[in-house]
């Protein structure tokens, strides 16, 4: 039992183990301070102290764990034992470029530090440098998915009346949406339904 207890605990605490070793590998001879009265971040990498305004940002991300987007769209996801892990990318017009990871100092989950900060949520935070997918703003609203049928709309603009009676006459060969889609383009043509 108490083995089964032990194995159980190292399965579950393994994520945040390797996320924690990653950031302690990118974090290690750093350090950044947030001097807010006159609007500059010092940050000492391997010894090697650089100064910079907030001016000089070009690029601030926060990488969060997928349990803060609910503040995005409520979905109501639990937090793990990953979830307040999470790290800063952030890039100055100099092209110099950091990930400051919450070891450093638990900010991330706090209003940003810089605006026009953008916000990525994953599911496993570690720090992928190669990252190239869209942030978003947190107070924008996530893009809505099309429904069936208005995918089908899409595909129907360029059908002429022709084919579009002809998905509409044979309603038992098609999908109920793409008839409403079929309908929908046809009566917008100002042409009649039967």
């Amino acid at each position: 039992m108490i083995w089964l207890l032990i194995g159980f605990t190292v399965i579950t605490n393994i994520p945040a183990i390797v996320i924690y070793l990653n950031y302690y590998r990118e974090n290690k001879n750093t350090k950044f301070t947030l001097d807010f009265e006159e609007e500059k971040i010092i940050i000492t990498k391997d010894g090697i102290e650089k100064e910079y305004l907030k001016t000089e940002i070009i690029k601030s991300t926060y990488h969060l764990g997928i349990y803060y987007k609910n503040a995005i769209d409520r979905a109501g996801r639990l937090p793990m034992l990953i979830s307040d892990f999470g790290y800063w990318d952030l890039q100055f017009k100099n092209g110099d470029r950091y990930y400051l990871s919450n070891i450093l100092h638990d900010f991330l989950h706090e209003a940003p530090q810089v605006p026009k900060t953008k916000y990525r949520f994953r599911f496993y935070p570690y720090i992928n440098k190669k990252d190239t997918k869209q942030a978003i703003n947190l107070n924008e609203k996530p893009k809505k998915e099309k429904t069936l049928t208005e995918t089908f709309i899409e595909k129907f603009k360029t059908k002429n009346d022709k084919q579009l009676r002809e998905i509409i006459d044979n309603k038992k060969s098609y999908q109920k949406e793409a008839v409403e889609a079929a309908e929908f383009v046809l009566k917008n043509k100002n042409v009649g339904i039967n």
